[in-house]
Parts: structure tokens; sequence; C-alpha cells
């Protein structure tokens, strides 16, 4: 697993019988007492959201990128 941030990308690579897979996991989430897992702080303005929002994406770049070299490397397009 590679950690970036909240999220993890998880690598399974490529076999004989199976393609390469990956799943993008939350890093050391942890539920509250409802048993919600939160992914931003709580926001109080659509601002304060929209920006956790983009953040979120901004972080999600970096293993989408990862998986695509994955996949590219699997399949002997890189």
């Amino acid at each position: 697993m590679r950690t970036t941030g909240a999220f993890t990308l998880h690598v399974e690579p490529a076999t004989e019988a199976m393609p390469a897979r990956v799943s993008i996991v939350l890093t050391g989430a942890v539920a509250d007492a409802k048993g919600i897992l939160h992914v931003t702080p709580d926001c109080m303005t659509l601002d304060e959201l929209e920006s956790c929002i983009n953040g979120l994406q901004d972080e999600l770049d970096v293993p989408g990128a990862e998986a695509r070299r994955t996949f590219d490397a699997s399949t002997g397009y890189a």
C-alpha cells in the first residue's frame, strides 16, 4: 500500500491468472460514536465544504496517477 494523505492506493499486482487490481482505501479511518467514517472535518459553511471537496479531489489525483502507471505497466503500454 502507498499512503497519500487521507487515502491509500492498494495494489494487487498482475499474475498469470488475474490482471492487476487496485482500490483506494481510507488511511487510519476511525468511526465516530455513531459508526460514521468522516473524510472531512465538520464544515459550517458551503465554502468550507467545497474547500474540503477540492482538497479530496486533489488528494485522489495522486493514487489515480499511481493506478494509471500500474495498469499501464501491467498491459505493457508504459
